[in-house]
Order: C-alpha cells, then sequence, then structure tokens
C-alpha cells in the first residue's frame, strides 16, 4: 500500500452528523483501498459501528482514561501499521504526537460542513435554468 495516501483511517465521530461524515469515509474508503478503525468511546458508538459492520474492518475501544492520541499510537505500534499512510479523523486537541509521528489530522466537525457545502455547491450549479 506504498502508493496509498490513506492506507488505514482512524474515526472517531464525536459530536459530528455521522452519515454525512460516514459518506466521506467511504469516498476515502473507494478511491485509496483504506483500512477504517472505527473508534468506540461510547455505547452510541458501539451501536453505530453495529449496525455498520461494512464500512468498519476493526475497531479500537477506549477505556475512559484513554486519550485518543495515545491509543491510536498504541494501536499502530502493536498492529504494525505505517503511521505515514494514516489519517486521524477525530475531535482532537493536542495532535502534536500525532503529527510528528506523520499521522494526518482532520476534524470530523470540519468534514462534514464542507461536505455539506460542496453538496451544495453542486446542487446550485444543476439547478434547472428557466
Amino acid at each position: 500500500m506504498s502508493n496509498n495516501k490513506y492506507s488505514y483511517i482512524f474515526v472517531c465521530y464525536g459530536n459530528a452528523d455521522r452519515d454525512i461524515l460516514t459518506k466521506q469515509i467511504q469516498m476515502y474508503k473507494q478511491r485509496f483501498h483504506s483500512k477504517v478503525i472505527l473508534i468506540i468511546s461510547s455505547e452510541a458508538d458501539a451501536e453505530w459501528a453495529a449496525a455498520r459492520r461494512e464500512i468498519f474492518e476493526y475497531e479500537l475501544r477506549l477505556a475512559k482514561e484513554d486519550a485518543i492520541s495515545g491509543a491510536v499510537l498504541r494501536y499502530c505500534e502493536e498492529h504494525q501499521l505505517p503511521e505515514k499512510d494514516t489519517l486521524l479523523i477525530a475531535e482532537i486537541h493536542d495532535g502534536a504526537k500525532l503529527t510528528v509521528r506523520g499521522i494526518e489530522i482532520k476534524d470530523p466537525g470540519s468534514m462534514a460542513e464542507s461536505y455539506k457545502k460542496a453538496i451544495e455547491m453542486l446542487r446550485n450549479m444543476i439547478k434547472p435554468r428557466i
């Protein structure tokens, strides 16, 4: 997977629009042939994953005391994942440990909002002109 921009995508939905963000994740997955790892930090995440097994290849369950950044780094080390080919979609306040190791970070809320704007622009472009 060395030609791949994102071999692995970690996702922690947080408060982002799950439906819209899932569409974006599916596009990344198809484009880059990525493996998607859902970060489960709540019962809602577990229920979401159970209903959508086809999207997520793996799960990373966080304990209450776990920070996302530490858990992602441990997971990468334990499973020998290439950090430079990894994307983390999560609301994270201190991503310095991750970016130093080559992991790209995207905010799920910002991703969902930009997707909504892009769809709206496309709709406006294809509206019938009378």
